[in-house]
Order: C-alpha cells, then structure tokens, then sequence
C-alpha cells in the first residue's frame, strides 16, 4: 500500500508525464471525430506537404522501440486515435485513457507514434464513397517506409479501425511488404466483407464502398461480401472471399512471421450487423480464421446490439447509433475504448484474453 507521500508523487509524475509529452491535440470532438488540427506532424519528420490530408508523428527524440502506425477508419482522421473515452457502462469503471494517450503513458514517444490520415477531407465527408484504391494504398506502403527511414528502426506495428484494417492489408499484399510489419491488430476491420453491405447491393453507383471486386485491377475493391460465385460479374470479390489468396481472413496463415490480432464488438457493432441479411454471419466480421500466429482475438461488446434492419450505405451515416456505441461499445468505442487491450497486445507476449489483463472498462469474451 502507498503512503500519503508516495501517493501524491505518484500522481504528480502521471499528471507530468500526461501533460508535458502528449504532442497530439484531440480537445474537440463529438465522441467519434475529432475535429482539431489533422496536421501534427513534427517538421523533423516530414513535409506534411508530402501528407496532405494530415497526420502525427515524430518530434525531438530518438526511437527505441517498434514504432507504431494508426490508420482510422472510413470517415475519421488519424487524430482520432486521442479522443478520450467517455462511455461508462454499468458495474464498470470508465476507461481512462486515449489509445494514443495510453502508449504515452506506458512509455512510448513521439519519435515512435505515427498517424495517417490516407483520406482527403471530400472523401471523409462522403464515406459511402469510400472504396480500396490504389492511391490510399500506395499512401500508406509510403508512409511505412518514411516512418522506417526517420527511426531506423526493421519493421513498425500497425493498429487499424475499420476501413483502415483492410486498406493496410491490401497494401501490404499489394507491395508484398510483410517484411516490415512485425504485428497487426485489426479493431473491427471487414475482413469477411460487410453483411450489411448485402442489401445496398455489390455495383451500387451510390455507394462503392460496398462494392465488389474491380474486374480490371484486382486491388481494387470494395467491401461486398464475396458470393462464391466464378463469374466476375455477379459479386465476386477474393478480398472479402475464403477461397483466394487475397482473402483477407487468411492472409495471417499465409504469413507466418507476423502476428495478428482482432478487436470485435460482435453483434453490437452497427457497421456490420446492423442488417438482416447475413445476420447470422455479422458477429465472425472482423476475424480473422484460426492460425497460429492470430495470438488474440476478443469481443468486447457490450450496451445495445445492432439493431435488426436493413439500410442502404448511400443514404445512412455510419454513425447512426442503431449499435452499441448507442450505450456501450460498438463498432466506435471498440477503438476509443481499447487503450489497455492495444498497449498490451504491443508490449507484451500475451495471448486470448490475457491481452485484456489491464482492460477494466467492460466484458471481455474470446472471440475466435
């Protein structure tokens, strides 16, 4: 047990460190986007010329440990990932930290947190247009390459929400950079596709981002869930699919020298499982198949679960609030929640659940 003494110490130093070392300014936002300056880059880093949609990363000090890269999801900016949490549910304390403020605390530095933000501000006010294309992938297989040049460090960490997750493993296979990366934790990626996209249909003109495979370049793709069909022209899509090389779900079994692993809100998460058709499927989403380097894969949903409709991506935001974000974690706050979980799944050789040691902010189930 602490002293009065030490106590206060204690807390001083975590006020210090909180206060002194957090380059990235997250003081506005609606619980989701955060709407202060997208461009935080340190001028040693790099000329956010070169980045022009905006990003963090870099400052006066050295790297010494993997660094680590955060791509958003579809509609957000990287500033994103220091939007502290608010949720607080029931029997459980709130969290206490910012993902990006939690690898400040457990001793990371500027010189070793790097965000992206790959889409423009056109394309963040219209995600129902977002789809993977070759300038987003060629953005983020740059970027990796640029954080490695400035910390002469091997090979960087990546931590993906949702559109992000499958933008940088399409970009990693498209530039086959496996190399580079040494892990990947994947927080409600559509790495099965999107059952909800199932209704809007896969060449819907309004809504690409639920698009099928592009039958002229194969790395173009949007997140229609693959109908196992031989024809290119009905929905086939090997991203999303099980039976190509390409399939997201598989790629960890295919590359053995990573490790791998999932955050999911399951059927709470209003992204994918807000639907009815394939509503029975929704919950496996964003998992990856079982293979010896995917270390951990946990749910941790929790509040409302996705409500039971259908809605077409063209004319619904993402964020409508028809999941647990309503109340609890859904496809949102699985992110902003998950500081401790993402920390420990960096930092340590945890596996299952035991990743989600320090997590104290609400249910935890292995998922896979």
């Amino acid at each position: 047990m602490r002293n009065a003494s030490n106590t206060y110490l204690w807390i001083l130093s975590a006020l210090l460190i909180s206060t002194s070392v957090n380059s990235v300014e997250c003081n506005n936002h609606n619980g989701f986007i955060c709407s202060d300056s997208n461009y935080q880059f340190s001028d040693d880093f790099i000329n956010q010329n070169k980045y022009p949609h905006g990003g963090f990363g870099g400052g006066n000090c050295q790297a010494n440990k993997t660094p680590v890269i955060f791509l958003h999801g579809n509609g957000d900016n990287a500033i994103g990932w220091a939007i502290p949490p608010s949720i607080i549910l029931n029997d459980y304390p709130q969290a206490p930290l910012s993902v990006y403020e939690s690898f400040k605390q457990s001793g990371y530095n500027d010189c070793e947190l790097f965000g992206l933000t790959y889409l423009s501000i056109e394309q963040r006010q219209s995600p129902q247009l977002n789809y993977h294309d070759a300038s987003s992938q060629d953005m983020i297989n740059q970027f990796i390459n640029d954080v490695l040049a400035y910390t002469k460090q091997k090979k960087v960490n990546i931590v993906a929400h949702s559109l992000g997750v499958s933008m940088a493993l399409s970009s990693l296979y498209k530039h086959q950079t496996w190399d580079k990366v040494e892990r990947f934790i994947n927080i409600a990626g559509a790495v099965r596709g999107l059952q909800s996209c199932l209704y809007t249909g896969y060449a819907n003109a309004l809504a690409p981002t639920c698009g099928s495979q592009n039958i002229y370049d194969a790395n173009i793709f949007g997140l229609y869930p693959d109908n196992g069909s031989f024809s290119p022209m009905w929905g086939k899509n090997a991203w999303t699919g099980s039976y190509y090389t390409r399939s997201m779900r598989n790629l960890p079994a295919n590359h053995p020298e990573n490790s791998f692993y999932s955050l999911t809100a399951g059927l709470h998460d209003q992204i994918h499982c807000t639907t009815t058709s394939g509503r029975s499927t929704c919950v496996k989403g964003a998992l990856f198949n079982s293979s010896e380097n995917v270390i951990s894969q946990l749910g941790l949903g929790a509040g409302t679960t996705a409500s039971e409709l259908d809605f077409n991506f063209s004319d619904l935001s993402p964020y409508n609030l028809s999941g647990g974000d309503l109340n609890g974690i859904g496809h949102f706050n699985s992110k902003i929640n998950s500081g401790a979980i993402v920390v420990k799944m960096l930092t340590s050789n945890c596996k299952g659940s035991a990743c989600a040691v320090d997590y104290l902010s609400g249910p935890v189930t292995n998922a896979f």
